[in-house]
């Protein structure tokens, strides 16, 4: 039996990635948490990173936000804002992710409708070249987003908070359809 769902775009983009802003919030408070709790000096996780080629901790949230705002603007036919500095302080961090989620509230659906059928322009680092709509926002715009959250999650993992699925599943009960506490 095949059942068709329909979604928008911007039920799969929007939604979601205000979501994760919200899940990356919690991840700092996560991470001041365990810096107190195991007496690290205040920002130090911020600095840290899985492999030495990674971004940091805190570049996770710079450069998650950028491209959050890069990616929404592509779908909507605009021009990406010239990606922006965020200082790896705690409050500077909760700032730029809580401009971003602005962002992204203020987005009206019908601003990226049929962003599935239009085709964009990719270039380094991550590829050179043009990708269809839908692979666009399949294929890279939310592996893109959901890989620096996995990221943050790991570091913060690592160093042992004891965080799991369901701090990076978010908070359930915001969502439609029922309670799931």
């Amino acid at each position: 039996m095949e059942f068709g769902v329909s979604f928008s775009v911007y039920d799969i983009t929007v939604p979601v990635m205000v979501h994760g802003l919200n899940v990356m919030d919690d991840y700092l408070d996560h991470a001041q948490a365990l810096e107190r709790t195991k007496a690290f000096e205040p920002g130090r996780i911020l600095g840290e990173r899985l492999a030495p080629n990674m971004l940091t901790f805190g570049e996770q949230f710079s450069v998650s936000c950028n491209k959050v705002e890069a990616h929404v603007a592509k779908l909507m036919q605009h021009d990406p804002p010239a990606p922006r500095n965020t200082p790896m302080m705690y409050p500077a961090l909760k700032r730029r992710l809580l401009e971003t989620r602005g962002f992204l509230q203020n987005v009206q659906p019908d601003e990226i409708s049929g962003a599935q059928s239009h085709t964009y322009e990719l270039t380094p680092p991550i590829v050179r070249g043009w990708f269809g709509g839908e692979d666009y926002i399949r294929h890279l715009v939310l592996p893109d987003f959901f890989f620096h959250i996995s990221i943050a999650h790991a570091i913060l993992r690592h160093l042992g908070a004891t965080i799991g699925k369901r701090d990076y599943l978010g908070n359930l009960t915001q969502q439609s359809g029922g309670d799931y506490s």
